[in-house]
């Protein structure tokens, strides 16, 4: 699977679209992102709207880029993001043809350029936990930007086949956070399993189809 769109942004440790990403080389990410329009643009800036008015509103220590209360609110931003998603529009991973082809793509990179925990396929969104690799066979630098945009690009080409559509597949900007510590690892795999179990989509964690666990970390099934 080769990734040949040309970045918008230069590569290094540290870019800001919307939200803020840090590319730390050799860290443990957990990763959402979500088909085209999930959300209306409206409701997307009226999400961000509220984040920037919360982050204004904090002392200026406390937006700095590693303050732990600006880290909150954008934890908060996700959490209310996310919880829209289940509401959303352009449901195109209820196909299961395109939900296998977005495993798939996640599954290529595993043990060559990502350590790959954990995921959950939604009908318009993703969730996953992965460690990206310092260094390629070459000895470069691998970025989780590299490998998002040849997991989407991928992936869109061919799901878009598949429902016979033209047109941007997935939302230009992922959500990325930097996992800090085991703790946090363990609470973020139960919330990415959970997430179809809180639909009312199965019963089970283990009863999700598109859902992947490392076998180490297997008793959370």
């Amino acid at each position: 699977m080769q990734n040949t769109n040309k970045l918008h942004y230069n590569k290094k440790e540290f870019y800001r679209r919307k939200l803020p990403h840090y590319q730390n080389l050799g860290a443990l990410f957990f990763i959402t992102f979500n088909v085209k329009s999930a959300l209306k643009t409206s409701e997307i800036e009226k999400l961000q709207f509220k984040l920037e008015q919360r982050i204004t509103s904090l002392p200026i220590k406390q937006q700095s880029l590693y303050s732990k209360k600006l880290d909150e609110e954008y934890r908060r931003y996700f959490g209310e993001y996310d919880k829209a998603l289940h509401t959303g529009n352009n449901h195109w991973l209820k196909n299961e043809q395109c939900a296998e082809i977005v495993s798939n793509s996640l599954h290529y990179w595993n043990n060559k350029r990502i350590e790959l925990y954990s995921y959950c396929i939604m009908s318009n969104h993703v969730h996953a936990v992965l460690r990206v690799f310092e260094k390629d066979e070459k000895g470069n630098n691998i970025y989780l930007q590299d490998i998002m945009e040849s997991v989407k690009k991928y992936s869109a080409n061919k799901c878009n086949k598949i429902l016979n559509r033209e047109g941007q597949f997935w939302q230009n900007e992922t959500y990325d956070r930097i996992v800090r510590n085991r703790g946090e690892l363990y609470r973020i795999i139960s919330y990415i399993l959970d997430n179809p179990v809180k639909a009312g989509l199965c019963e089970e964690r283990k009863d999700w189809k598109f859902s992947y666990i490392k076998d180490d970390y297997n008793e959370f099934m």
